[in-house]
């Protein structure tokens, strides 16, 4: 038998032994399963944060959310623990080795799309629907949409966002996609993404196309408590760069950048400052 046939057994027995389990009590009935952090994040933004049961790996926001067990990812779900929660309706990010399937042997699941502005809108709205909290996921798509769907910015700053950079080592950086919810955020900043064509797999830049693309500036995007002289090192020694020679390489320490959901908004504001300080030769 497959590993992922075991898996699929494994989510079936546990799906059949749901009715010996206690089943977690909220407000509305509803017994929610998060295995994303930006889901999780809309949920709370719309009211529906207090149907959760359990959270994904890597939900640590708000900090209300940190009471909640583990549940995995999308990817790695925890089909036990799952299972054991009884849930109403479990919830991810669609993607092409989620496990959809084994996770409906559970109970019912919605994998949503959660890349573009255009996709996370419609998403939410969708939870809405679900949650019965229709007003307020209207109004939440709005907001990100009257705030991040604009164009880029024709005379504004190339400025790379660098996103998973291991420190000390810039042989290959992980950046945020033009069409990405991270993408608009730079737009809406008042930058151009330096790469700014649509990008469909792996967002990684290998040291020469980064020599190649020579942006204006570059932001990176770090989680709290990491040393910012760890990251600008080896940039400081690529003296090619015009983003080295002005200065203009500087390290964000903004855990919003890590969650991809409405507290992308916070983000804006931070890297809209930092683009008015930035320094474009003509």
């Amino acid at each position: 038998m497959k590993r992922r046939d075991f898996a699929l057994a494994g989510a079936l027995l546990f799906g059949a032994l749901r009715c010996h389990r206690v089943t977690p009590s909220t407000a509305a009935g509803r017994r929610l399963v998060s295995l994303s952090p930006g889901i999780t994040d809309a949920l709370f933004e719309i009211g529906a944060g207090r149907d959760l049961v359990a959270r994904s790996d890597y939900c640590d926001y708000p900090p209300e959310v940190v009471r909640l067990p583990r549940a995995g990812t999308s990817l790695t779900p925890n089909y036990e623990l799952i299972a054991r929660l009884v849930p109403t309706l479990i919830l991810g990010e669609a993607g092409a080795n989620a496990r959809k399937r084994e996770l409906e042997a559970i109970g019912p699941t919605l994998l949503l799309p959660w890349l573009t502005l255009d996709e996370i809108d419609a998403s939410i709205l969708e939870l809405g629907r679900r949650t019965e909290t229709t007003a307020a996921a209207g109004a939440l798509a709005a907001r990100l949409k009257a705030r991040l769907d604009v164009p880029p910015p024709p005379n504004g700053p190339r400025v790379l966002l660098v996103i998973g950079y291991e420190p000390g080592k810039i042989s290959e950086l992980w950046f945020i996609r033009e069409n990405s919810l991270h993408g608009a955020a730079l737009h809406a900043a008042g930058a151009r993404n330096a790469v700014p064509e649509a990008i469909t797999g792996l967002p990684r830049l290998s040291l020469e196309r980064l020599l190649a693309i020579d942006p204006d500036a570059i932001f990176i995007l770090t989680q709290p408590g990491h040393v910012a002289g760890d990251y600008l090192a080896p940039f400081r020694a690529l003296t090619p760069l015009r983003a080295v020679k002005a200065d203009q390489v500087v390290v964000v320490e903004a855990p919003e950048a890590y969650v991809h959901g409405p507290r992308i908004l916070a983000l804006v504001d931070r890297l809209a400052a930092l683009v008015k300080k930035l320094r474009v030769p003509a």
